[in-house]
């Protein structure tokens, strides 16, 4: 059983919203929020969100903080959105919890992270670990979330294709957020129309599409969701030079954001500004104050993003 495929045969590339963790500015849940982020996401045609990843700041909630998340992603999304939880943890016996509770609750699919402090060191022992997980949730697809810089764990997605799709039976694919461009191309190449692989690095969006890709997950989509869409559009329709140009602004504006505070902080500060506001970050990330975000909003609107409905 795989059950995760938003690509098609056609030209078209899917895309899912890595959504931010909403905070009150004590630091709490702000679960009333994730309604405005649901409709956000449905009004510009997000395939799906997933929620509790790197953008959502997974790794800096309790269990039961990430429980509540998804419970709330569930209830709002109502059939109008595919929820995705990702459940990774540093503990396996967290990671499968988080996995039973996402399938108890309604979610379309889980995803997971390599485990991160105590690393798998070879394919094998990573695969038992996403196995363990897989488990948990049997009626649930899994995808297998690399993200190297993050999680030190520095093996080849698609050797962990080609091992997982034997050993778990609900392995759905890869979501793949590295810039190995070799290795994406290969796990395109495996995975074939039987599993998924989502673009997870915005920056080469348009690149993995003219290589085959035809769905992606990532964070910009919160706040540049329409801006991708319509340079896929213009893919589509062979208008490469508008294309280009459009990742050419999407490219800077992800530099621009990333001088605030790292990518994240940034990001969820241009989420604020051109979307929905979800808050700060949590501590040990430090978000961008009033006159960084002055800087920031004078410094994207100078390049049009905010004056193009993003």
């Amino acid at each position: 059983m795989t059950g995760l495929r938003y690509s098609t045969d056609g030209p078209d590339m899917a895309l899912l919203t890595a959504v931010f963790t909403p905070f009150t500015e004590t630091g709490g849940l702000a679960l009333d929020t994730v309604q405005k982020q649901a409709d956000d996401l449905v009004a510009w045609g997000s395939a799906a969100a997933y929620i509790g990843g790197t953008a959502g700041e997974g790794a800096s909630l309790s269990t039961e903080e990430r429980m509540a998340l998804a419970e709330r992603w569930c209830e709002v999304a109502d059939g109008r959105l595919d929820v995705i939880v990702h459940v990774g943890h540093s503990s396996l016996v967290e990671a499968r919890r988080l996995a039973a509770h996402a399938e108890s609750a309604g979610a379309k699919a889980i995803s997971a992270v390599a485990p991160y402090f105590h690393r798998p060191e070879t394919v094998a022992a990573l695969v038992d670990a996403c196995a363990a997980i897989a488990d948990a949730a049997p009626g649930l697809p899994f995808t297998y979330y690399h993200i190297p810089s993050m999680t030190g764990v520095n093996l080849r997605a698609s050797d962990v294709l080609l091992v997982a799709r034997d050993k778990i039976p609900t392995f759905a694919g890869v979501k793949f957020a590295h810039n190995d461009m070799v290795d994406l191309q290969r796990c395109l190449h495996l995975a074939g129309g039987q599993h998924e692989v989502f673009v997870g690095v915005a920056k080469l969006v348009l690149a993995a599409w003219q290589s085959g890709a035809r769905a992606a997950i990532g964070s910009v989509y919160n706040f540049a969701g329409p801006l991708f869409r319509r340079l896929l559009d213009h893919a589509v329709r062979g208008e490469l030079a508008e294309a280009r140009a459009g990742q050419q602004l999407a490219q800077q504006v992800i530099d621009t954001a990333a001088r605030y505070g790292g990518e994240l902080a940034g990001f969820k500060a241009l989420g604020a500004l051109s979307g929905v506001d979800c808050g700060g970050c949590r501590p040990p990330l430090v978000s961008p104050g009033p006159e960084q975000l002055a800087l920031l909003r004078a410094e994207v609107t100078e390049l049009g993003f905010l004056d193009t409905g993003h």
